[in-house]
């Protein structure tokens, strides 16, 4: 089972080798972020614990001074492990943002936030007339919650977005609410027969009833011996449903699903990818992974050739960042003893060596 992630090739994001020497000041005592008075009880339950975990990365941007001593030692700070921290910054300016919508009515749809450049974009729903008069206020009064929260002003740019993304989802004819109705009794039914025989199933049954497919999908261990007998029954499961069904069983590697899981837990490979594609100094154009069958596979595709001059030592950073996150991070613990392969690639599709 192969998953692929495609990022643009411009990111608004960028989190660069130079940014990594301010990060400690956030050790300096004096350096402590707070939520200022009223504003501070209104929103603590929602903002605290992501201050909290992201206290470094708050003076990190704050800072406009660093010692050498400070510097020194903040280079040796694992890049993933800062990298996190701006995500939480970022997600508790969105909720910072999110709440101006609400307070003030505003009909925000998307907010896209550079936080080592300190700009946003900030989409208002509603016609061009609308969001033109609003545009003052919304930079206004996001601004002043943005100091008033202790993250600073940022350069906002506000962009009007059609009415009509809000129209309301089609409603589903007679014909698919029956079909509906079906894969969820059959989809019961499947899952009943499973757990009353003792199946393992490394991923979770399926069922489709549609005009254009009836299909079936349940995965078995691959010592599961008793393949047959499933098949068999999963035909007369679905005879009163039309008959016609694909039946798709297939086997797993429930070790390798296990990893999985683990993995998707803590959301390391969207962390992975995310800082890849986020600092420009990797050159990350694409990334891909399989967790079947084991080892994991992570693929990175760069914007270089194989044979360029820089590819090497490229190639290594980017594996020793990845292997310096898994083996050093508290957030990876439970998978430090996990088999993986991190191999990358030129734009040429040649592994680099």
């Amino acid at each position: 089972m192969v998953n692929k992630l495609r990022y643009p090739e411009d990111e608004d994001l960028r989190f660069e080798e130079k940014h990594k020497q301010n990060v400690l000041q956030a050790v300096k005592k004096d350096n402590v972020v707070h939520l200022k008075g009223a504003a501070r009880k209104k929103r603590r339950k929602i903002l605290y614990s992501v201050i909290t975990a992201a206290a470094i990365f708050v003076v990190f941007i704050v800072s406009s001074y660093f010692s050498p001593v400070m510097a020194k030692v903040a280079a040796n700070i694992p890049y993933f492990s800062l990298f996190i921290k701006q995500e939480e910054y970022k997600y508790a300016i969105y909720e910072v943002i999110s709440e101006v919508g609400r307070d003030k009515k505003y009909n925000f749809n998307t907010i896209d936030v550079s936080v080592p450049d300190r700009e946003m974009t900030i989409s208002v729903v509603g016609t061009k007339a609308e969001v033109k008069k609003l545009k003052t206020d919304v930079i206004k009064n996001v601004n002043a919650e943005l100091r008033a929260q202790n993250f600073g002003a940022y350069e906002i740019r506000v962009k009007q977005e059609s009415p009509d993304i809000l129209q309301p989802e089609r409603e589903l004819t007679a014909e698919e609410k029956l079909n509906e109705q079906k894969t969820n009794e059959l989809q019961g039914k499947v899952e009943e027969y499973l757990k009353k025989n003792n199946y393992i199933t490394p991923f979770p049954p399926q069922v489709r009833i549609n005009k254009i497919e009836n299909y079936m999908y349940v995965s078995i261990t691959k010592t599961e011996k008793r393949e047959a007998e499933l098949e068999q029954a999963m035909r007369g499961l679905s005879q009163p449903y039309g008959g016609n069904f694909k039946i798709d069983i297939r086997k797993s590697d429930m070790t390798a699903r296990q990893q999985e899981i683990r993995w998707e837990e803590k959301g390391l490979i969207s962390i992975i990818v995310g800082g890849l594609m986020e600092n420009k100094e990797f050159k990350v154009k694409g990334f891909s992974y399989s967790f079947h069958p084991l080892p994991l596979q992570i693929k990175v595709k760069t914007s270089v050739k194989s044979t360029d001059s820089e590819a090497k030592e490229l190639a290594e950073r980017i594996k020793n960042e990845i292997d310096t996150f898994i083996q050093t991070d508290e957030l990876t613990k439970e998978v430090r003893n996990d088999p993986y392969v991190v191999t990358v690639y030129g734009k040429d599709k040649k592994k680099i060596k």
